[in-house]
């Protein structure tokens, strides 16, 4: 092509492009001597914005298809001159004399690209399975959950094992994750396999959103999940039994008289016992965190802040005559000792007292007592059910027990804290519960 024609063909393209000239939507041809026939054309499209656009233009079967080459532009202005297009323009009209079809053949070439560049991305992936535990379990940190380190535990003790933590997250498989459940069950840990399954399936499902969150895109950890391994592996059914579990009236009687005593129980566990029941089931979790700052001995409330609220509201408890001296023990062990937790670690004072030593201490006393097996939720569940009997309603009940309402009324509008109904309630509960101790 000659330098001259070259100029002219600029020239219009510019002219066009500058809007000069009155024009629709156009092609014109741009002459290339090496494209002999049967080899295709080069095209210049200006669209009504002024862009110009070099296509390749083949006849496939009788009927014309385009190949995008690019964006015209002048050398060094980013886009494609017109000596590259001619050039890219040859290169195709010599696919186009073997019989190939260019835009099939380009495009083509674009997906094998775009998957090579899928299995690079793949394999620079760095997020380890253990670094996707470590990031699940400080999700649950940040929201709030407090069952966090059970469920560290759990993977720590049942699964890192098998499945080790510096293994590529993504090349996790199912057969893996089939393989720990089932040495769980084939010990007899139904119950816990469920579990286990439910901490991978939701620690897969936040490596998932993990690399699809804008927020992430220049995180250095890249955990390259296509799928979550877990999603097809079904729970196991048997090991899921509704809990149902409580005390009826005579086994409460027998429990208080014991715990008033002693009698099973060290003082501290039979006084933490006392202060779930009496003040009408309580969470023990929610018991066991608090700090002195939060009795209000000249109100007779105590306070259940937000941060150690399962439902993430804090929860104020009316304090009956009863649960007042309760309270009142622990405050002044607690003041003596100067622990920061109200009932605290007796090996640890910047502790709590743990939930699962209360457990250990059910267990004990349980086999000690030949008492029918209970855990510390039972308890909530048998006040709930007792405080039934006491015609107290349902929904005071769940107020005085701290459960979430969900309906738009009480979620968004009813700011009253329901303290005095909960004090008339949890005084009528008191009566009760004292009553039986003299039975």
């Amino acid at each position: 092509m000659k330098i001259e024609r070259s100029q002219q063909i600029e020239s219009a393209i510019k002219k066009m492009k500058s809007g000069e000239v009155k024009y629709k939507q156009q092609d014109f041809t741009v002459e290339c001597h090496d494209l002999s026939r049967g080899m295709g054309s080069l095209l210049v499209q200006v669209s009504q914005t002024g862009n110009a656009t070099f296509r390749y233009m083949q006849k496939v079967k009788g009927v014309r298809t385009y190949t995008v080459i690019g964006k015209y532009s002048k050398e060094g202005e980013g886009g494609i001159p017109l000596a590259k297009a001619r050039e890219k323009a040859l290169k195709y009209g010599k696919l186009a004399k073997k019989g190939i079809n260019v835009k099939e053949h380009v495009a083509k070439k674009a997906r094998r690209k775009k998957e090579k560049l899928k299995r690079k991305a793949m394999k620079q992936a760095s997020g380890s399975f253990g670094q996707l535990i470590d990031f699940y379990v400080q999700s649950m940190k940040n929201d709030g959950k407090r069952t966090w380190s059970r469920v560290l535990n759990a993977i720590e003790r049942d699964v890192f094992p098998s499945i080790p933590r510096e293994q590529k997250a993504y090349l996790v498989t199912d057969e893996q994750i089939i393989h720990v459940l089932a040495e769980m069950i084939n010990r007899g840990a139904d119950t816990q396999s469920n579990r286990v399954r439910s901490y991978l399936h939701a620690a897969f499902n936040r490596g998932l959103k993990h690399d699809k969150d804008p927020a992430n895109q220049h995180s250095k950890i890249v955990f390259g999940l296509k799928y979550n391994p877990v999603s097809h592996i079904p729970k196991q059914i048997s090991a899921e039994t509704v809990g149902e579990r409580y005390l009826d009236r005579d086994e409460l009687a027998y429990l208080l008289k014991l715990l008033s005593v002693n009698s099973g129980f060290s003082p501290v566990t039979a006084n933490i016992l006392k202060l779930c029941i009496f003040t009408g089931g309580q969470r023990p979790y929610e018991l066991l965190t608090l700090k002195p700052s939060k009795i209000d001995f000249e109100n007779n409330v105590i306070e259940v802040p937000e941060e150690y609220s399962k439902n993430k509201k804090s929860h104020l408890i009316p304090m009956t005559k009863t649960t007042r001296e309760l309270v009142m023990w622990f405050y002044e062990n607690c003041e003596a000792k100067g622990a920061e937790f109200l009932i605290c670690n007796r090996t640890n004072l910047e502790e709590h007292y743990r939930t699962d030593s209360l457990s250990t201490a059910i267990n004990r006393f349980c086999k000690s007592k030949k008492f029918r097996h209970f855990v510390p939720r039972d308890l909530r569940r048998t006040c709930k059910t007792h405080m039934g009997s006491l015609n107290i309603s349902k929904e005071l009940r769940d107020r005085i027990q701290n459960h979430a309402f969900t309906d738009v009324s009480s979620k968004h509008y009813d700011r009253w804290d329901y303290l005095t109904e909960k004090r008339v309630a949890l005084e009528k509960w008191e009566k009760w519960l004292l009553g039986l101790l003299q039975t």
